[in-house]
């Protein structure tokens, strides 16, 4: 597995995974009205491609295959981190998440902190995160349940 900084044409995969993903692992705690507001069917390229123009996520890549991504905002935010649902429990989260630690501590930032996804928690608590709260956010008319996690590093 190689983990690097996104490349120039793999935006429409990235977007495939977070959309597949969100629909096929996030069912188990989300309704279909709320994963479909988080993750619209619908593929707004020039959208993606801004967004990652300036977030530069890292890709966990085997080969030419897309297993996972991860945004580190400026401050320390994690806005998105996913892993491909077929490949979840193999470690790929979590050598994303040692890139990104490495990646914040080099940045000298003290903290990470995400808006976890209730099916999420677990995994980032075994990151190292801890709970802060639980928030309700709109997203498009829709409320969708997150709970708010930070690792001090």
């Amino acid at each position: 597995m190689e983990i690097r900084k996104v490349r120039s044409g793999e935006t429409g995969n990235i977007w495939r995974l977070f959309h597949e993903t969100v629909h096929r692992i996030n069912q188990v705690d989300y309704s279909a009205n709320e994963l479909a507001v988080w993750a619209p069917d619908e593929y707004d390229e020039p959208r993606w491609v801004s967004r990652f123009i300036r977030t530069r996520p890292l890709v966990a890549m085997d080969g030419n295959f897309l297993l996972g991504f991860a945004e580190l905002g400026d401050d320390g935010r994690i806005d998105l981190f996913y892993v491909h649902h077929a490949h979840q429990g193999e470690g790929v989260g979590r050598a994303l998440m040692q890139r990104l630690k490495a990646e914040a501590s080099s940045r000298g930032l003290c903290r990470l902190y995400c808006e976890a996804s209730i099916t999420a928690q677990p995994f980032f608590e075994r990151m190292g995160f801890v709970c802060l709260e639980q928030r309700e956010l709109e997203r498009r008319g829709e409320q969708v349940s997150v709970i708010m996690m930070e690792n001090k590093i």
